[in-house]
């Protein structure tokens, strides 16, 4: 008696389907991200190849960024959802490879983050303080940044310094040589009462003189505390959203690369019985 048919399958139909509507889903994300992301960047009033000086300078243009994650998802995406419909064990080793790579990286980003946290946070604080401040006036995207960053987490500069980090831009450092009407200012997104004129125009002037040191109560009026710090504080008093957040992320990396796993052993598992079935025949 035969034990199977050519028409007998080990793959789980359930299976395959839920892995190919999770890369669809995936896949759309990742066209959606893409478009966004290029749309923003062909918008930009100005840009050049020369504005690119470094890797930080792709981590903070947004427009870019999202090309990159968008590209990537989508490529995953098409591996995911066409390995399962068609079941290509190709395809879908592909897929569940590139998790597991990128998987383990960010486990192992995070664990050396972890260990050299003084070195990195020295580190990341310097990249911020001299990329940053410096261009602050002059690349829109970068005070863009700078302003949401300081207004939402109720900070000014980056340091522990903190507001006196604008000394280093040449528009708001605080000194005899400067000339600039925004000398011992600093930006209105420091400013915790912005005052506004007409139409909501911000009075970018609302820090004035917070630098200068002979002026006792320049800093009555803005954060003086670095948004590293305040990060730091936001994360602390945040622990159980933050870790809420990233197992958000780790857990359909984990289901992918589990389910692409699992149909990968049933279709190599077809694959045979179909061999072994036409040798018989």
């Amino acid at each position: 008696m035969a034990c199977c048919t050519s028409r007998d399958t080990f793959v789980n139909p359930v299976l395959k389907y839920i892995l190919f509507f999770f890369n669809f889903t995936f896949w759309l994300a990742g066209i959606t991200l893409l478009a966004i992301g290029t749309w923003a960047h062909l918008e930009k009033e100005r840009f050049s190849f020369d504005d690119v000086r470094s890797v930080f300078d792709f981590i903070t243009d947004l427009s870019i960024l999202s090309v990159i994650i968008g590209c990537l998802m989508f490529l995953l995406g098409f591996c995911g959802c066409l390995g399962a419909l068609r079941e290509n064990t190709c395809l879908v080793k592909v897929y569940y490879i590139s998790l597991c790579v990128i998987f383990l990286g960010q486990v192992g980003g995070a664990v050396y983050v972890f260990l050299k946290s003084s070195e990195f946070k020295e580190l990341f604080v310097k990249t911020l303080k001299e990329e940053l401040i410096p261009l602050y006036t002059e690349r829109g995207d970068k005070k863009m940044l700078v302003d949401w960053i300081q207004e939402e987490l109720g900070c000014c500069g980056m340091s522990g310094d903190g507001y006196k980090d604008w000394n280093n831009n040449q528009y708001y450092n605080c000194s005899k040589e400067n000339k600039s009407p925004l000398a011992c200012a600093v930006p209105h997104s420091c400013c915790a009462k912005q005052d506004t004129f007409k139409n909501g125009v911000p009075n970018i002037l609302c820090g004035a003189n917070s630098l200068d040191e002979k002026s006792h109560s320049s800093t009555n009026n803005i954060y003086i505390v670095g948004c590293v710090s305040a990060v730091m504080r936001v994360v602390e008093n945040n622990l159980p959203i933050v870790g809420g957040v990233i197992i958000g992320f780790a857990i359909p990396q984990i289901l992918g690369i589990v389910l692409a796993r699992t149909l990968d052993g049933q279709i190599t598992d077809q694959l045979a019985r179909w061999r072994r079935y036409n040798q018989q025949s």
